[in-house]
C-alpha cells in the first residue's frame, strides 16, 4: 500500500523467472517505475538493485540482470565507484 514492499511470504511478492526479473530491473532503471501488485506503476528512484543470494540460481539471475541493464545502456558499477569515476 502506498509504495510499500510486499512481504516476501505474500503471493506476488517475489519474481522467479529470470526474464521477468531482468525486465523489471530494466524498467526500474530506465523508466523510474516498478509495477505494483495491482499493476499500477509506482515511481521509484533506483540507485541500486539487490539480488537475494538465498534465491535458487541467484548468480545466474545477477549475471542476466547485469547483461540486460548494460544491453540498454545502463552503467553498472560497484558501490565503491562514484558518479565522478
Amino acid at each position: 500500500v502506498g509504495g510499500a514492499l510486499v512481504p516476501r511470504g505474500e503471493p506476488g511478492a517475489l519474481l522467479h523467472e529470470p526474464a521477468a526479473i531482468v525486465a523489471r530491473s530494466i524498467r526500474m532503471a530506465t523508466e523510474g517505475t516498478v509495477e505494483a501488485v495491482d499493476g499500477a506503476p509506482v515511481p521509484v528512484d533506483v540507485r541500486s538493485l539487490c539480488v537475494h543470494g538465498d534465491t535458487p540460481g541467484a548468480g545466474a539471475v545477477a549475471r542476466a540482470v547485469r547483461a540486460g541493464l548494460e544491453g540498454v545502456g545502463v552503467r553498472v558499477v560497484g558501490f565503491a565507484v562514484t558518479d565522478s569515476a
